[in-house]
């Protein structure tokens, strides 16, 4: 990595870590790292690397790499299902429904018979 790419890594991670209202040493521990270490490479005393980095995309599941190493898109991944397949997941829940109640009715119908 090119030295102003880690400075603005070490700067993303800074601000992420501030959005969790986490100290170094928290997230030091989070990760399962040296505090002393981390905090050395969020300064730019030591360079970071990518385990430091993959590490930290681990324990932080929802933490983009995209926005991570570029910049780029939102700091947090989004579990928001997109709508196109929001939208099929509701259309075959209404066909099981409306099957069930087919099911439901035909049933009670039987069960009429029987008595």
């Amino acid at each position: 990595m090119k030295k102003e790419q880690e400075e603005s890594v070490n700067k993303r991670v800074m601000t992420y870590i501030k959005s969790k209202s986490l100290t170094i040493k928290a997230l030091a521990s989070y990760m399962g790292v040296n505090e002393k270490t981390l905090g050395n490479k969020l300064v730019g005393r030591i360079r970071i690397d990518m385990d430091t980095a993959m590490t930290l995309l681990s324990t932080f599941e929802s933490l983009s790499a995209e926005w991570l190493f570029r910049g780029n898109g939102p700091m947090e991944l989004s579990n928001k299902m997109p709508d196109s397949e929001l939208e099929a997941v509701c259309v075959d829940q209404a066909k099981e429904i409306f099957r069930l109640k087919q099911k439901i009715a035909e049933l009670e119908g039987e069960k009429k018979g029987l008595a």
